[in-house]
């Protein structure tokens, strides 16, 4: 089971994309209380970012008045991000297949951010939401060496 760091480690935002300094501000600050070098704590943060800009533009279309929320849980070596929202249900680590020579051969912009949060974090867990459970749950979740 996992433990949370501190009580205060839950933070909702609005789905704007002004409010996603707050959010990497807060995984930040965990990241690094939790032990994570400055290169590894940025990476988890880059990825949080990425869902919850993604979660933004694609599932809230850039509707401010809908939340989302973020936990932050640990045990022992394994530091988890809780990301949950009321959007489309879409599981990041579904999309696994992106040819990079072709991205990069075709000069496309964008689409990286799912390739990004696959190579960041260790695990990835996806709980699309249900009658027992009102939001979709994401766990992004790394462990320290």
């Amino acid at each position: 089971m996992l433990l949370s760091v501190e009580n205060n480690n839950f933070i909702c935002i609005n789905a704007d994309s002004a409010e996603l300094e707050r959010i990497r501000k807060f995984v930040l600050e965990f990241a690094e209380k939790f032990g994570f070098d400055d290169i590894t704590a940025n990476k988890i943060v880059l990825a949080v970012d990425e869902v919850c800009t993604n979660l933004i533009k694609h599932s809230y279309k850039y509707d401010s008045s809908r939340e989302i929320c973020l936990q932050i849980l640990t045990d022992n070596n394994q530091f988890s991000v809780l990301i949950l929202d009321d959007g489309a249900s879409f599981n990041p680590s579904s999309d696994t297949s992106l040819d990079m020579n072709d991205y990069l051969n075709n000069y496309r912009r964008g689409g990286l951010g799912l390739h990004i949060i696959n190579l960041v974090m260790d695990k990835i867990q996806y709980i699309p939401r249900s009658g027992d459970f009102p939001q979709n749950r994401l766990i992004l979740t790394k462990y320290i060496k």
